[in-house]
C-alpha cells in the first residue's frame, strides 16, 4: 500500500554517520534520527532511538487517531527516558541525544511528530510545504524578529536544538495531523540535507523525478556537489498506484 525509500550518506566530512531511518509500510510508520553527542554516542542516541520508538509503535492496538496521538506521544516520551537514562548511566554516552521526526499513516489522516530541526515536508501539486518547525535557537530568533532569514552576516548558533531526545528528563514532542490527498508525497530529512538545498532547489529536483527513489537520489547527490559537510539522509514516503511529484 505504501512506498517508501531511503538512502542516508556520511557527508563529505564527518568521520561517521549518526543519521539513522526506517521504514515500516505494513504499520504505515516511518522516522527518522539525527544522533549527536560526538565520537560513538550520536550513533548510539540515533540507534537506541528508533530501534525502542518502533517496538513501542509496534504495541499500539487502537485504529483511532486521537488515541493514536496519545500513545505516539508516550512512545517518545518513554524512549526519550530510556535513552536520558543511558546516557547518564554510561560516560562515554553522556550528553548524547538525538533529533526524531516521524510519520504514521492513517487512512487519509497523517499523523506527524517531531523533536529538533530534522524536518518533515509534504509535496503536493509539486509545490514543497514544510509540515514541522524547528525546534532550534535560529528558528525561535527568526519567530520573534530578531533575524531575517536571508541576512548578510551568518548566524553563528544556527544549528543549536532547543529540544532533543534523550539531553532530558523530557522530550515534548511536537504533534500534528494533516490529511492526505492522491499524489501527496511526504519528506523526511536531517539537516545534513536542508543545509545545502533551498525549497526551490528541493522543489525542482522532486517535479524532475519519475519515482521516489529517483528524487531521494538526487536530492542526495545536490547536497554533496554543494559541499555536503554534514551527514545527511532522506526518507521518501507514497502511496503505491498514485501518480507521484505531480
Amino acid at each position: 500500500m505504501y512506498q517508501a525509500f531511503g538512502l542516508s550518506d556520511i557527508g563529505g566530512k564527518r568521520a561517521h554517520n549518526e543519521d539513522e531511518w526506517i521504514a515500516i509500510p505494513e504499520l504505515g510508520f516511518f522516522a527518522l534520527a539525527d544522533g549527536m553527542g560526538g565520537h560513538k554516542a550520536g550513533d548510539v542516541a540515533a540507534q537506541e532511538t528508533i530501534r525502542f520508538l518502533c517496538s513501542m509503535v509496534r504495541r499500539i492496538q487502537t485504529n483511532d487517531c486521537v488515541e493514536w496521538i496519545i500513545e505516539l506521544r508516550h512512545a517518545i516520551e518513554t524512549t526519550n527516558q530510556k535513552i536520558y537514562h543511558l546516557g547518564q548511566s554510561n560516560q562515554a554516552f553522556h550528553g548524547m541525544g538525538t533529533t526524531l521526526c516521524c510519520l504514521c499513516w492513517k487512512d487519509s489522516v497523517i499523523i506527524y511528530a517531531h523533536v529538533g530541526d530534522s524536518r518533515i515536508y509534504r509535496v503536493r501539486n509539486g509545490k514543497l510545504h514544510q509540515l514541522t518547525q524547528d525546534h532550534s535557537l535560529f528558528a525561535k530568533w527568526l519567530s520573534v524578529g530578531k533575524l531575517a532569514e536571508e541576512c548578510e552576516t551568518p548566524f553563528p548558533y544556527k544549528n543549536v536544538i532547543t529540544r532533543a531526545v534523550g539531553t532530558g528528563k523530557k522530550a515534548n514532542p511536537e504533534i500534528a495531523v494533516t490529511h492526505h490527498q492522491k499524489g501527496d508525497v511526504y519528506l523526511l530529512c536531517s539537516d545534513g540535507l536542508t543545509d545545502m538545498l533551498s525549497v526551490e532547489e528541493m522543489e525542482e529536483i522532486l517535479s524532475c523525478s519519475s519515482q521516489i527513489k529517483e528524487g531521494g537520489e538526487k536530492l542526495i547527490q545536490r547536497a554533496k556537489f554543494k559541499g555536503g559537510y554534514d551527514n545527511m539522509t532522506v526518507l521518501i514516503v507514497g502511496k503505491h498506484g498514485e501518480d507521484l511529484f505531480r
